[in-house]
């Protein structure tokens, strides 16, 4: 059976942690400092980061590469993560278009989850 060798294999895992390490500080320091006036902005920021840390761990950790071998699990993971993302997106999308409906104070809100409350069941 033939085995890889271990040098290449610890080299990528210690570009990996590396990376990873250096990205997750990254995320931190600029929530930390506020780099960014607007939170969506921030939020974007952050989002193309844990993207670019997936990407790394993937490649460098479970191995994922566009090689014959493992051209299907590649593209299981990037229809498992397109999934994700209508998800995600369809949820913050519905959120976002109630909150508008809504359209209440959050002073507003509490007072009428209040009324609400003493109504009981």
């Amino acid at each position: 059976m033939n085995q890889p060798k271990l040098a290449p294999l610890i080299g990528k895992y210690v570009v990996g942690f590396a990376s990873a390490l250096i990205l997750s500080t990254l995320a931190y320091i600029i929530v930390v400092e506020q780099w960014f006036e607007s939170a969506d902005t921030t939020m974007a920021v952050l989002l193309l980061l844990a993207a670019l840390q997936l990407a790394i761990q993937l490649v460098c950790f479970l191995h994922i590469d566009m090689s014959g071998r493992s051209r299907s699990r590649t593209f299981t993971i990037m229809f498992t993560l397109v999934m994700m993302m209508v998800i995600v997106v369809g949820s913050l999308w519905v959120m976002r278009n109630l909150d508008y409906r809504m359209g209440m104070s959050p002073e507003a809100m509490t007072e009428y989850m209040v009324e609400q409350n003493k109504k009981g069941f």
